[in-house]
């Protein structure tokens, strides 16, 4: 927690547990990986100690009822768009990570190292959540928190945008765009896969239109 503390993170602030997840600086969210429902307490005194809003994935609120469901995130849930999101015991499926893109830091807590949400964080921690947050509560500090002052959104660091190596193409369906240089991970694409080169089979990765349905941008 050294690295957040160093990126500017002041957690001796804190806002209110219950605080609208879209309007939250910061959330702590539970996922399945978590297991019972006792260990809440957990998420609820490291949400304390991070000085953040309490969070979740769509199953733990819509399926286990840890949380109402207004406080879920994802695609067809709340979005995040303030600064910290740790993620505890949360894989990272794709709908999911639609409600956390706009994030300024992502931390990630899970037992699986090839979980997808580690390929979508800043800072990740492989390893079982009953351990690492009881130590990450006590790093931050468990005591009282001052009311945070109003939110100063931080900017994520610019990634350098790999060099062009073939047109892009658009989706009519949905108006998704095909970078050659980034491919398509979640469809096993390689990067470096020009357009014309994907498989007949290939579909819109936002809205499965059909290959055949894309226009050169």
């Amino acid at each position: 927690m050294a690295a957040l503390k160093h990126d500017g993170y002041d957690f001796s602030v804190g806002i209110p547990a219950d605080t609208p997840i879209a309007q939250a600086e910061r959330v702590v969210s539970a996922g399945k990986g978590i297991g019972s429902k006792e260990n809440m307490k957990l998420i609820e005194d490291l949400a304390q100690a991070a000085g953040a809003a309490i969070g979740s994935s769509r199953p733990v609120a819509e399926t286990l009822h840890y949380v109402p469901l207004n406080r879920y995130v994802g695609m067809s849930g709340q979005k995040f768009t303030g600064n910290l999101y740790i993620a505890c015991g949360i894989s990272g499926a794709k709908q999911h990570l639609k409600g956390i893109k706009d994030a300024s830091t992502i931390v990630a807590i899970n037992t699986n190292g090839n979980a997808p949400i580690f390929k979508n964080c800043d800072y990740g921690i492989i390893g079982d959540v009953h351990e690492i947050l009881p130590l990450l509560a006590d790093a931050l500090g468990r005591g009282e928190k001052k009311e945070a002052p109003p939110m100063v959104k931080m900017k994520r660091p610019v990634v350098p945008k790999p060099e062009p190596i073939g047109p892009r193409y658009v989706c009519n369906g949905c108006g998704y765009e095909y970078i050659p240089e980034l491919g398509d991970e979640d469809g096993d694409i390689a990067p470096g896969t020009l357009f014309e080169n994907l498989p007949d089979d290939w579909v819109c990765p936002e809205c499965a239109e059909e290959k055949d349905h894309f226009v050169k941008a």
